[in-house]
């Protein structure tokens, strides 16, 4: 495999720099639960509607996020589903971990510590919620949560 062009890297910098944000990555959380309105937006991250819309805005222009009218309120969700995997991803690659486990629901039922795991190079969840899992090394088969044991 190659590395990353000048220009890959520079793109890839600058879309890191655009989740580099907290309040951002809270809206992309919470967007994972489903479409949601500026309105329970602003209610469920206490982001004041200025820095909201700002914060939207951002992530509208750079192709991550969409919005449209219902009625009197602006829903937003995510662009595609290729772009809420990648939130998915990102967020779950970056969660803290809680009482000694990762909580996010891909790492549930996975080994708490590296010694129980192996060697672990990546977790990937396919298009149709069918998850692939790339897991320790070994030649025991994968069970359903894409882990040998």
């Amino acid at each position: 495999m190659s590395g990353l062009t000048p220009d890959e890297a520079g793109r890839l910098a600058e879309r890191l720099k655009l989740f580099a944000q907290p309040q951002r990555l809270r809206i992309l959380s919470l967007l994972l639960g489903g479409a949601r309105a500026v309105s329970v937006l602003e209610s469920e991250t206490g982001i004041g509607q200025p820095v909201l819309s700002q914060q939207l805005g951002a992530l509208r222009r750079a192709g991550v996020l969409r919005c449209e009218r219902e009625s009197r309120s602006i829903v937003y969700s995510f662009q595609n589903d290729v772009e809420m995997e990648r939130a998915r991803g990102l967020l779950g690659l970056l969660e803290a971990p809680r009482d000694g486990r990762a909580a996010s629901a891909w790492r549930r039922g996975m080994p708490a510590t590296r010694e129980e795991a192996g060697a672990v190079f990546a977790r990937v969840e396919g298009r149709e919620g069918v998850e692939q899992g790339v897991g320790a090394l070994s030649a025991r088969p994968m069970n359903d949560e894409g882990w040998s044991g």
